[in-house]
């Protein structure tokens, strides 16, 4: 039951990304295997702008919004104020971005691996809990 980060779920929805087939053989290869994938609701956010940033294509924002929101896909988590402060002291500790912190905080809360393609996250993160790459 990975965490999954938003550069993920970005490049498995966009077919310009250049991990985009990587990402989606594994997504496949995951849900195929019955596993839950989960991320923080902050998600939404990051895929959402990402995609209308990058693609200027709000309309495939909206779409990729619509999916991961049905939470058949990825569970979606809540964010409380004691998850917020957990967030925090990983991104002061490890000098995290805060978003990207976030995705650390749920792994380990988790006690799972978190996937992502950041390097920062990667290799930051990777001091807090697993991390691999799609």
């Amino acid at each position: 039951m990975p965490v999954v980060d938003a550069s993920v779920i970005v490049s498995v929805v966009n077919p310009d990304e250049l991990h985009h087939d990587q990402c989606r053989s594994w997504l496949s290869e995951v849900l195929l295997s019955g596993r839950q994938i989960y991320a923080p609701a902050i998600i939404l956010a990051e895929v959402g702008a990402a995609l209308s940033r990058g693609q200027r294509d709000p309309h495939l924002a909206q779409r990729a919004i619509l999916l991961l929101s049905q939470e058949t896909l990825i569970q979606l988590q809540p964010l409380s104020v004691e998850f917020g402060r957990r967030t925090a002291v990983i991104a002061i500790e490890h000098k995290i971005r805060g978003c990207d912190a976030t995705y650390v905080a749920l792994a380990e809360q988790l006690e799972t691996e978190l996937v992502t393609l950041d390097n920062q996250q990667f290799e930051r993160g990777g001091l807090v809990v697993a991390t691999k790459r799609p």
